[in-house]
């Protein structure tokens, strides 16, 4: 009797034991993925602020406007008060590589705009410089970096130049050389009432002074 009832015993064991194993088989149970721990560095924003690490390959968060970033040529800046982003402009042009604007009083609005060109081989960035500006509404050309005016802004050195004052626009260019290439920031800045007068210091203009605000901000690895 005992015999018979380890027997039953051993065959209920067996028959929960195989049943189990089936449902296992059928009915895997999900397991799930391990989670990355992302290191605790931060990112420092051009306007101060800073972004952490996140995601499945813990990568720096976006910074958030008025922050602006243009991977591609390694530069990130604060974008001025009053600027939207023109995606629209954004063409064929492979040189051209942002374009922001402001209303004005007139219908056409202040723009600043961002150019790069890399350095061909055996040139230098006063030749690209040279090559790349036109002074209006002449159409000349500048002959030498005579024509241009050094200016130091949070430690970068830009060659600067006026390079139309027409009908009540003012067209300024500010050059960043770098090892490969040249940066090209410039404002067209609408309604100059006295763009005429030889007395108008055109860098205290208020949308050249947001130009320069833009630059003190430009994050630039070289």
């Amino acid at each position: 009797m005992k015999q018979l009832i380890a027997l039953v015993v051993i065959l209920v064991v067996l028959g929960i034991g195989g049943f189990m194993y089936r449902n296992a088989l059928e009915h895997p149970v999900a397991i799930a993925p391990a989670q990355t721990a992302c290191t605790m560095e931060a990112k420092l924003c051009p306007d101060g602020t800073s972004v952490g690490r996140s995601g499945p390959d813990c990568s720096f968060a976006p910074c958030k406007l008025p922050n602006a970033e243009d991977a591609a040529i390694r530069i990130a800046f604060v974008v001025p008060s009053g600027y939207v982003a023109n995606a629209d402009a954004i063409g064929a042009d492979e040189t051209l590589r942002a374009v922001f604007d402001k209303s004005s009083k007139e219908q056409i609005p202040h723009s600043i705009i961002i150019r790069n060109y890399p350095i061909p081989e055996g040139k230098k960035g006063d030749d690209v410089i040279l090559a790349n500006t036109m002074f209006e509404p002449s159409g000349m050309t500048p002959k030498s970096m005579k024509e241009f005016k050094p200016v130091i802004i949070n430690g970068k050195t830009y060659q600067t130049a006026v390079i139309e004052r027409f009908e009540g626009q003012v067209h300024s260019a500010y050059y960043l050389v770098r090892a490969k290439d040249v940066l090209k920031f410039e404002v067209l800045e609408k309604d100059v009432t006295e763009w005429m007068s030889p007395t108008l210091v055109v860098d205290q203009l208020p949308e050249h002074r947001a130009l320069q605000l833009l630059l003190s901000s430009l994050q630039s690895p070289e």
